[in-house]
């Protein structure tokens, strides 16, 4: 509750009405004189459906009307929809009742904090609720930040927490009682989890300011106070891909926090006017929604990099990390601290997402590289810029080499092949020594033409790490390695719940341990928090190729459409089904196609059993620098042995030998026409 000086209080208008009603509810004339100062306050100025949202519900709970508040009601007569709006579908109405509760907190924790009446509306029901507002809780010494850990906060609003516990258990009941008043944001619950309290997401801050970058400017501020988090080793932080998996969703934090599996959730905002920035910051414990800690910093732009320390070492201190000397350093040296650089970064990774949703990505992502080089002037150290930067080069490689398009000039392969070589390089140097530098490692002999000592590398890099980042180590799963891939792509998502490409990745991988069950369990999972990328599917489908022959009503729908594999993926349900005619006459339609690659003809030729047009597809494939990732990512993504002969690839055979690796690789998915 709040507290206020007797000096402050007498005489203040506010004061008198509360110790007028020390028992009496608001009278209609109390509550509406409220609603009339919240609609008239700044910060409702200019949400004017809010306001509009705000009135009706006041209104009708006044004039005993309540029963109209449920969400159907509310869609048509607020928010003018027609007959036909679904609530399950539609969630306007949840969406903008959490924005009005956000809203309302924040009003009163400014504008209205000396209001005599407060307007609440609890969760679960959009039935607003009146009280009078007795002695207030206590301000710090500055007047501008309110810390309220549960030591603090349990203690100072104990007489104002009695009377919500009254109204939680009701509402607890009325749940179970009257499922159409709870309008609770729908997704699909993932299996009960213990959370670690000792974590904590970072969602993107919301820019308050309309300049061109300013939105890349919160997105780099917000990056830049998880990593320093993450320097943290007692605290569990979220990756950037999920928690920005959330940016523009109106989800509730709760929600959020369970989809992500942390304890905390920090949110903020920037707004910019000239070179000055207020950025407002606060942590929040998922369980009950509660605020342990909030502030405003205002700052010149130039001087906006210590915010981010600032925020960090605060947040540590509420959930009682002792930071020393060298945390406190390693914070320090963590980050851009350009704010171009970082702008040109959050720019880069955007296109970067963005170039990985369509099938050839190269141009896309040449676009992202141009962000990534003006970032890697500021900071050379910026691991994750380097290996982002090294994926166009990668996948320029694998185009070439697959015969998906010709060189663009001559020798542009060994160009290509030489610059990504040198990307690892930085990028290894660039990183701590540690887990993430043995995986680059990896994939940097996976590129390369001599693979001596390969298994050293995979057995050292499927280590236990943290937080460890992956683009092509999935590839070794095949090579006799599934089980530490599938334990490491699980470390990955254990930090980056959200990271589609990890996540269909460890699905194949399972496919490979020869469990498809949990492949396809997997793949529910990733399903139930909101992930969709085209590799799922086809995860889901190779997993239920490999339990056995599909039908139309278990694997309906054409890879064309739902697809990443560039041919129907029925040629492989026909080539299992036992009579292989379909699906050669199918694979004689892909062949007379102008856009035909080597990769995809290799794969098609094995498992309808033509094994002389699948040793052709990797001759061609194995003449090329490179080859050895192409032929790798066939076989991994074919679960069929070995897709050709070894003695039709002679590189391909030579890194095989380099390596020690066993021939020919398990078969997972036993096509009948495949005889070898």
């Amino acid at each position: 509750m709040r507290l206020t000086s007797g000096k402050q209080g007498s005489g203040s208008k506010p004061q008198r009405m509360a110790q007028n009603h020390p028992t009496s509810k608001p009278s209609p004339t109390d509550v509406r004189v409220e609603r009339d100062r919240i609609l008239a306050s700044k910060l409702f100025a200019l949400s004017n459906r809010l306001k509009a949202f705000l009135s009706f519900i006041i209104d009708a709970a006044l004039e005993d009307r309540a029963d109209r508040l449920k969400e159907f009601t509310l869609g048509i007569e607020v928010f003018e929809k027609d007959e036909s709006f679904d609530p399950s579908i539609d969630s306007i109405v949840r969406v903008e009742a959490s924005r009005l509760r956000s809203k309302l907190r924040e009003y009163y924790e400014g504008e209205g904090k000396n209001d005599p009446v407060r307007i609440d509306i609890p969760k679960g029901h959009y039935v607003p609720e009146f009280r009078f507002v007795y002695p207030a809780p206590a301000l710090d010494g500055s007047g501008k930040e309110k810390d309220l850990r549960p030591s603090k906060s349990i203690n100072d609003s104990i007489s104002r927490k009695l009377s919500f516990i009254v109204i939680g258990l009701m509402a607890a009941a009325a749940f179970f009682l009257i499922a159409d008043n709870y309008v609770l944001e729908k997704v699909t619950q993932l299996p009960a989890r213990e959370v670690d309290e000792m974590s904590v997401a970072v969602l993107p801050f919301v820019p308050l300011s309309s300049g061109e970058d300013d939105g890349y400017f919160a997105d780099g501020l917000t990056e830049e106070i998880l990593n320093s988090l993450a320097q943290m080793p007692d605290l569990r932080v979220t990756a950037r891909t999920s928690s920005f998996f959330f940016k523009g969703k109106n989800l509730l934090v709760p929600d959020i926090a369970s989809r992500l599996g942390v304890a905390h959730i920090v949110e903020g905002s920037v707004r910019r006017d000239g070179n000055r920035l207020r950025i407002a910051a606060q942590l929040i414990r998922a369980s009950d929604d509660v605020h342990l800690w909030s502030h405003n910093y205002d700052r010149s732009r130039d001087d906006v990099f210590a915010v981010q320390e600032e925020i960090a070492e605060r947040i540590a201190e509420v959930l009682g990390i002792v930071l020393d000397d060298a945390a406190r350093e390693l914070m320090h040296s963590t980050g851009i601290n350009d704010a171009e650089a970082f702008i040109a970064y959050q720019k880069g990774q955007e296109v970067f997402v963005r170039a990985h949703q369509g099938m050839n990505m190269s141009d896309a992502l040449a676009s992202a590289n141009t962000h990534f080089d003006r970032a890697l002037e500021a900071a050379p150290s910026l691991t994750t810029a380097r290996l982002m930067k090294a994926d166009l080069r990668g996948h320029i490689i694998f185009e070439i080499a697959a015969g998906v398009r010709d060189e663009k000039f001559p020798g542009e392969l060994q160009e290509t092949l030489a610059a990504l070589r040198e990307e690892y390089r930085l990028a290894i140097e660039s990183s701590p020594p540690g887990n993430q530098r043995d995986l680059l490692n990896l994939e940097s002999i996976l590129f390369s033409e001599d693979w001596t000592g390969f298994a050293f590398s995979i057995q050292k890099a499927m280590q236990p790490g943290r937080c460890p980042q992956t683009n092509w180590t999935a590839l070794v799963a095949y090579f006799g390695w599934s089980e530490q891939v599938v334990a490491k792509l699980g470390e990955t998502i254990t930090c980056n719940p959200m990271d589609t490409s990890a996540s269909f990745q460890r699905a194949w991988a399972l496919i490979w341990l020869g469990d498809n069950d949990a492949a396809l369990r997997a793949i529910a999972e990733a399903d139930s928090k909101g992930l969709s990328h085209p590799s799922l599917n086809d995860g889901r489908y190779w997993a239920l190729l490999a339990s056995g022959p599909v039908d139309d009503q278990s694997a309906p729908g054409s890879a064309r459409e739902a697809s990443r594999m560039p041919y129907d993926r029925q040629i492989l349900q026909e080539a299992l089904s036992g009579d292989p005619t379909v699906a050669r006459r199918m694979a004689s339609d892909y062949w007379s196609r102008p856009d035909a690659d080597d990769r995809s003809s290799m794969v098609i030729a094995a498992v309808i059993g033509d094994r002389e047009r699948a040793n052709e597809a990797a001759a061609r494939i194995d003449a090329h620098p490179g080859g050895a990732v192409v032929i790798s990512h066939a076989i991994f993504s074919c679960f069929c042995g070995a897709p050709f002969d070894l003695d039709a690839a002679p590189n391909y055979k030579a890194r095989i030998e380099e390596a020690g690796f066993p021939w020919p690789p398990p078969t997972r998915i036993d096509y009948p026409a495949k005889t070898w």
